[in-house]
């Protein structure tokens, strides 16, 4: 309650993130919904964590383990692709030398990406706001299982995902209780259980606990930057 407190005492906008929205910072370059304003939004979103504090970062209990279990399969995975992409130069360059056009492509620029990249990560988890699991918090997860309630769904085990949300909304509950009026944001690129089939919009179900306690749902840390007016 005390750290409750100390958030609505400084009167900032909340980020809450969920894991895969902070695993995307370092994740395959290679895929195509890594982009330039993801990364930007990310640096910048740290920066206003980490001065004044412009903007506080939550990070649900549920979401600091699952980070910890999957950052360095996330990070290898990244390595990997960018070695792959080294290689698939090496062999097109090959290929375009026997017609005539003798090049190397410089792609010095890719060295040490993933260290940089894993190096917002551990900024953004060094300054985040550890939330504990409330106590309360496994009953409501479960219920909103039983109940089919976003991000929960028939045929899918989603009590990771319950347990997050639960928590975020537990918080949210209190800091509004306790005064806060600033933007409170939850961002998850996870559009596929929170946004359905059409990954723009927020389930009815969850939109409606959010718009009770003024939150809002971002699908990737570029809309969150947005929707905190930084």
């Amino acid at each position: 309650m005390s750290e409750i407190r100390r958030l609505v005492s400084l009167g900032i906008p909340v980020l809450c993130f969920d894991t895969c929205s902070i695993l995307d910072i370092v994740r395959d370059l290679t895929r195509n919904s890594i982009t330039a304003r993801e990364h930007e939004a990310a640096a910048s979103i740290v920066s206003a964590m980490e001065n004044g504090p412009m903007l506080a970062g939550l990070l649900a209990q549920q979401v600091q383990g699952e980070f910890v279990k999957n950052l360095q399969t996330v990070v290898y995975e990244a390595t990997v692709a960018l070695e792959r992409l080294r290689r698939q130069m090496v062999r097109i360059d090959a290929v375009v030398g026997v017609l005539g056009r003798q090049v190397q492509t410089d792609l010095s620029h890719l060295e040490g990406h993933v260290d940089r990249s894993r190096q917002i990560v551990d900024r953004l988890t060094g300054v985040a706001v550890a939330v504990p699991q409330g106590d309360k918090v496994p009953e409501r997860a479960v219920d909103r299982m039983i109940a089919d309630r976003t991000p929960a769904r028939k045929g899918k085990d989603a009590i990771k995902d319950c347990l997050v949300i639960e928590t975020y909304l537990e918080t949210a509950r209190d800091l509004r209780a306790n005064g806060l009026a600033a933007k409170i944001v939850f961002v998850s690129s996870n559009t596929r259980d929170y946004a359905g089939e059409t990954g723009s919009t927020l389930r009815p179900d969850l939109a409606r606990e959010f718009a009770v306690l003024g939150m809002v749902c971002a699908p990737n840390l570029a809309a969150a930057h947005y929707f905190l007016d930084l």
